[in-house]
């Protein structure tokens, strides 16, 4: 829809996307992940549209993506994630041995534990929860039907998959996941993923070398 603004920041350390959506009409906004930065880019924005930041969606608890989650909870922000990360969202130094020496980990609590085929609305934009594990036990894409676009974190890149040698992560799974919840989604839905540039279900179908149709 034309009321909705949306935005992408590729931050520290290791170029993880943050997503800003921000529903004008309203002056409402959600952020997708909140890696190093996303914070003070995240309010930067708000504050340039007028608009309040009223949720957090995670779409995993790998450590990259949840670096500045804690900041958005100080501030009253919502906070959304799966259950299966609940240990990585609150003792996110569990994973120090696979980060990169000198990151600061800050736990914190999620206000709101999603499930599969929940409907959410968040700041008046409407979309729907879907588990797609294999990369990380808690891995969820948010699907925006009227907007025809996806937040699919690590689950799958532009010609990529997630890693699946982290703790919690299966290929088969991952495969799985992929089959069921982002290749049955309309072809020329843009998918968005937690790293590299936007591509459509359509062209992931047709040319992702690791989940061939």
């Amino acid at each position: 829809t034309n009321i909705m603004f949306l935005e992408c920041a590729e931050l520290e350390p290791i170029g993880t996307n943050a997503y800003f959506v921000a529903n004008q009409e309203l002056k409402q906004a959600f952020v997708v992940d909140a890696p190093l930065g996303a914070f003070a880019w995240a309010e930067a924005l708000s504050d340039s549209l007028e608009c309040e930041i009223v949720g957090l969606l995670l779409t995993h608890g790998h450590w990259d993506h949840i670096l500045d989650a804690h900041l958005f909870s100080e501030k009253g922000i919502k906070l959304m994630g799966h259950e299966a990360d609940k240990v990585l969202f609150e003792k996110p130094e569990v994973m120090a041995t696979f980060s990169i020496p000198g990151i600061n980990f800050n736990g914190f609590s999620v206000d709101h534990w999603l499930k599969e085929n929940e409907a959410l609305n968040v700041a008046g934009i409407e979309m729907k929860v879907l588990e797609v594990p294999g990369h990380c036990p808690g891995s969820l894409l948010f699907y925006l039907e009227q907007e025809s676009l996806a937040f699919v974190g690590d689950a799958i890149f532009c010609r990529g998959i997630g890693r699946c040698d982290l703790p919690g992560g299966n290929f088969e799974t991952l495969k799985n996941s992929i089959l069921k919840n982002i290749y049955s989604l309309p072809d020329e839905t843009t998918l968005y993923s937690g790293h590299g540039p936007k591509t459509t279900v359509l062209a992931e179908k047709k040319d992702n070398p690791f989940v061939r149709i």
